[in-house]
């Protein structure tokens, strides 16, 4: 079996500190998707990398962002030409103890990895 790999790029814009911050973001696998026994695609996604900053008033802070975890998925997406979407979650303690103020923020890039498993030709 041939397994294809799609880099799917998530930029990250002065989100809010005060709460959990969701994006999806489509893609698109070239070949033809395998299906398992219950007919849903052989595709999952993995975190390659991240990068994100504190923002305070909009500038960079020193300060640690303490983030809890990085969330993906893969979701369906209504766009056709589209294989499915990914989906960001970025879940963080409530550091630093101001975070609930509009100015902190954060900002960055998270690139995830979506493997799919192709059908034999």
């Amino acid at each position: 079996m041939a397994i294809a790999f799609k880099r799917v790029k998530f930029e990250v814009d002065r989100a809010p500190m005060a709460a959990p911050y969701s994006q999806k973001q489509g893609f698109t696998i070239p070949g033809k998707i395998r299906n398992d026994e219950k007919g849903r695609p052989v595709i999952n996604v993995m975190l390659q990398s991240y990068s994100l900053e504190v923002l305070e008033n909009g500038n960079p802070s020193h300060c640690s962002m303490s983030l809890d975890q990085v969330g993906l998925e893969i979701v369906s997406s209504e766009d056709t030409d589209e294989d499915g979407q990914v989906k960001l979650t970025l879940w963080r303690r409530n550091h630093p103890n101001h975070a609930t103020n509009p100015g902190w923020g954060f900002k960055g890039t998270v690139t995830a990895l979506v493997i799919a498993d192709l059908m034999s030709s």
